[in-house]
Protein backbone atom coordinates (compact mmCIF):
# COMPACT_ATOMS: atom_id res chain seq x y z
CA UNK A 1 0.00 0.00 0.00
CA UNK A 2 1.31 3.58 -0.87
CA UNK A 3 -0.32 6.68 0.48
CA UNK A 4 -0.29 9.67 -1.91
CA UNK A 5 0.10 13.09 -0.24
CA UNK A 6 0.73 16.50 -1.01
CA UNK A 7 2.88 19.28 0.88
CA UNK A 8 0.08 21.24 2.12
CA UNK A 9 -1.40 17.78 3.60
CA UNK A 10 2.41 17.35 4.87
CA UNK A 11 2.62 20.44 6.76
CA UNK A 12 -1.42 20.54 7.88
CA UNK A 13 -0.54 16.56 9.53
CA UNK A 14 2.44 17.57 10.94
CA UNK A 15 1.64 21.23 12.46
CA UNK A 16 -1.58 19.23 13.81
CA UNK A 17 0.57 16.62 15.33
CA UNK A 18 2.76 18.94 17.29
CA UNK A 19 5.37 16.37 17.86
CA UNK A 20 8.86 17.43 19.04
CA UNK A 21 10.47 15.50 15.98
CA UNK A 22 8.83 17.44 13.93
CA UNK A 23 10.03 21.36 15.00
CA UNK A 24 13.00 20.88 12.60
CA UNK A 25 10.91 19.84 9.52
CA UNK A 26 8.57 22.72 10.85
CA UNK A 27 11.10 25.24 11.29
CA UNK A 28 12.34 24.48 7.84
CA UNK A 29 9.82 23.56 5.45
CA UNK A 30 11.26 24.67 2.16
CA UNK A 31 14.45 22.77 2.81
CA UNK A 32 12.53 19.74 4.13
CA UNK A 33 10.32 19.60 1.06
CA UNK A 34 12.45 20.17 -1.20
CA UNK A 35 14.13 16.94 -0.22
CA UNK A 36 10.80 14.72 -0.93
CA UNK A 37 9.60 13.79 -4.16
CA UNK A 38 5.78 13.78 -4.56
CA UNK A 39 6.25 11.15 -7.75
CA UNK A 40 8.06 8.39 -6.15
CA UNK A 41 6.13 5.17 -6.36
CA UNK A 42 6.98 1.40 -5.39
CA UNK A 43 8.81 -0.56 -8.51
CA UNK A 44 6.24 -3.30 -7.75
CA UNK A 45 2.66 -3.87 -8.00
CA UNK A 46 1.05 -1.81 -5.06
CA UNK A 47 -2.35 0.05 -3.77
CA UNK A 48 -2.90 3.87 -4.19
CA UNK A 49 -4.39 5.35 -0.73
CA UNK A 50 -5.02 9.30 -1.05
CA UNK A 51 -4.52 11.33 1.94
CA UNK A 52 -4.36 14.69 0.69
CA UNK A 53 -6.97 17.12 2.19
CA UNK A 54 -10.05 17.17 0.17
CA UNK A 55 -9.80 13.52 -1.87
CA UNK A 56 -12.38 12.79 -3.93
CA UNK A 57 -13.31 9.55 -1.78
CA UNK A 58 -12.77 9.58 2.13
CA UNK A 59 -9.79 7.92 3.57
CA UNK A 60 -12.01 5.31 5.85
CA UNK A 61 -13.77 4.04 2.14
CA UNK A 62 -10.12 4.02 0.59
CA UNK A 63 -9.29 1.77 3.67
CA UNK A 64 -12.03 -0.52 2.76
CA UNK A 65 -11.34 -0.68 -0.67
CA UNK A 66 -7.80 -1.76 -0.24
CA UNK A 67 -8.87 -4.23 2.63
CA UNK A 68 -11.57 -5.77 0.03
CA UNK A 69 -8.51 -5.93 -2.44
CA UNK A 70 -6.12 -7.59 0.10
CA UNK A 71 -8.39 -10.21 1.87
CA UNK A 72 -10.72 -11.40 -1.21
Amino acid sequence: VWIQCDLETMHEYISFRSAARDSWKLQNWDTYAAGIDLELRPVVPHLVVDNRLGSAISLTDQVRQVFGTVFQ
